[in-house]
C-alpha cells in the first residue's frame, strides 16, 4: 500500500475537521471558526454562543479571509508566538469584538487558529487544556491533509501527462484515493473560485469526489459520474462537487466548467483536456454560469486544434479584414442570421428590425467578404469564422 493510501487510512480513522470545529464550539460554548495560518477561512460552528456579532467573523465567513489591517492587528497581540490560549479584546474601529484565540501547532509549527467571540471573558480557563488538545488535534490533521494533498496533486498530473502504461500505478493509486473503481465513468470539473486553493487540502474526504490543485488559480475535482446527472445550474453543481455551503459573493465570482464523460480514470486526461477548453471560454463569459463540454459546439475545435491552425483555416484575408472593420451592428446581424439558419424574419424578430435592415446588412457582408451567402460553404465558413475569432485572433504568445 501506498504512502498515499496509508495517510488516507489514517485520516480516515480520524475526526474531520468540521466535527473539532464543533467540538470547539461545544466545549466553549461560544461561536468558533478555524481559520489557517494565513487567516484562510476553514471552518466555522454556528450552534452555540447566543447572538454575538462581529463584523470582522462576517467578513471571514462571507468572503473566506480577514483583512490585511485584521490581520495585521491581531499579530500585534502575539498569536504567533502565543504558548496557549490568548485573549484578544475587542476594538470598535474595526468592528473586533473580545475573542479568545487557540493556536493550533503542529512541531512547532502554526498551523491555523481557532478563534471564540468571548466579549464577556466567559469562556473558563479550566477549558483551555482541552481547547488545546483540540488545536493540537486540528493541527495535526492540517498537517497530513497538506502532505495528502502534494501527493495527489503529483499523481493527478503523472496521470493526465504520462503514457497509458507508464501511468498504470499513478492511475490505479489516484482511483483508489478517490475511492473510484477503474472502469466507471467520471467527469473532470475545473472550478476557479476566490480563495478555493487554499481550501483543497483541508475539504473532507469523500467518496467519488477528488479534488486536486491544478495551478493558476484553478482546482479540479473527478467525479463520479452519476453525481453531475441533476447538475445543471451553479447551485447544483457546487452542491454535487462538496461545495454546498453556499456564499452567494463567491458562487457569483466563480467560473466552472465540466468536461466529457470518459469511462473510466485511464480517459482522465481527455476528461481533463476537454474541461481546460471548456473553462476557457467560461472565462470569456460572466462568471456565476456552468459551461459544460458538451455545450462548446465549434468552439470544441480549440481542444483538437492549435489557434494558428484554427487560425489560418478559418480566417481568409477577407474575413480578418471584415472582422475587424465591420461595425458591430452589421456582425450582430450576421451572427444572428447564422444562428436563426438563414432566416431573416426570426433574425428581424430578435433584432427588434425591419427585414429590410436585415437584407441590407447582410449585403453589406457579402461585399466586404467576397462571399455568395446562398452558398452553405460560405455561411459555414462565415459562422465558423465569427465563432472562433474570439479565440484565436489572440497574440501567438498565448497559444
Amino acid at each position: 500500500m501506498s504512502h498515499d493510501q496509508n495517510t488516507a487510512c489514517d485520516t480516515c480513522r480520524m475526526t474531520s475537521l468540521d466535527e473539532l470545529v464543533e467540538e470547539m464550539a461545544r466545549l466553549t460554548d461560544a461561536p468558533c471558526t478555524l481559520e489557517d495560518a494565513e487567516f484562510r477561512l476553514i471552518g466555522f460552528s454556528d450552534h452555540h454562543g447566543g447572538d454575538v456579532v462581529d463584523q470582522v467573523r462576517q467578513r471571514s465567513i462571507l468572503e473566506r479571509r480577514s483583512t490585511d489591517e485584521v490581520r495585521a492587528w491581531f499579530r500585534s497581540h502575539g498569536i504567533e508566538t502565543a504558548p496557549g490560549p490568548l485573549r484578544i479584546p475587542g476594538d470598535d474601529a474595526l468592528g473586533i469584538v473580545g475573542r479568545l484565540c487557540v493556536p493550533a501547532r503542529h512541531l512547532g509549527r502554526v498551523r491555523g487558529y481557532f478563534w471564540l467571540i468571548d466579549p464577556d471573558d466567559r469562556i473558563a480557563a479550566s477549558t483551555w487544556p482541552e481547547a488545546l488538545r483540540i488545536a493540537e488535534s486540528a493541527a495535526g490533521l492540517l498537517n497530513v491533509a497538506e502532505r495528502r494533498q502534494v501527493h495527489r496533486d503529483e499523481l493527478f498530473r503523472e496521470v493526465i501527462e504520462g503514457a497509458r502504461t507508464s501511468a498504470r500505478e499513478s492511475v490505479t493509486e489516484f482511483a483508489w484515493a478517490g475511492g473510484f473503481d477503474l472502469h466507471e465513468p467520471v467527469h473532470c470539473v475545473l472550478v476557479e473560485r476566490p480563495e478555493l486553493l487554499d481550501q483543497v487540502a483541508s475539504r473532507p474526504t469523500r467518496s467519488g469526489v477528488l479534488w486536486v490543485r491544478t495551478g493558476d488559480e484553478t482546482a479540479a475535482v473527478v467525479v463520479r459520474s452519476p453525481l453531475l446527472d441533476h447538475a445543471t445550474t451553479l447551485d447544483a453543481l457546487l452542491a454535487a462537487i462538496g461545495l454546498g455551503r453556499r456564499v452567494d459573493a463567491l458562487d457569483r465570482s466563480t467560473r466552472a466548467a465540466v468536461g466529457p464523460r470518459v469511462t473510466g480514470i485511464d480517459d482522465l486526461s481527455t476528461a481533463y483536456r476537454g474541461a481546460a477548453v471548456a473553462l476557457r471560454v467560461a472565462r470569456s463569459r460572466a462568471p456565476g454560469e456552468v459551461t459544460t463540454w458538451e455545450s462548446l459546439g465549434p468552439l470544441a475545435l480549440l481542444g483538437v486544434a492549435r489557434d494558428a491552425d484554427l487560425r489560418d483555416t478559418v480566417l481568409s484575408p477577407e474575413l480578418s479584414g471584415f472582422l475587424a472593420s465591420a461595425p458591430s451592428d452589421v456582425r450582430r446581424t450576421v451572427q444572428v442570421w447564422l444562428d436563426e439558419a438563414g432566416s431573416v424574419a426570426r433574425t428581424a424578430a430578435r433584432l427588434a428590425v425591419h427585414r429590410q435592415t436585415v437584407y441590407h446588412r447582410l449585403a453589406q457582408v457579402e461585399r466586404a467578404t467576397g462571399y455568395d451567402l446562398d452558398r452553405g460553404d460560405a455561411r459555414l465558413r462565415l459562422h465558423l469564422a465569427l465563432t472562433l475569432a474570439p479565440y484565436v485572433e489572440a497574440p501567438a504568445t498565448q497559444e
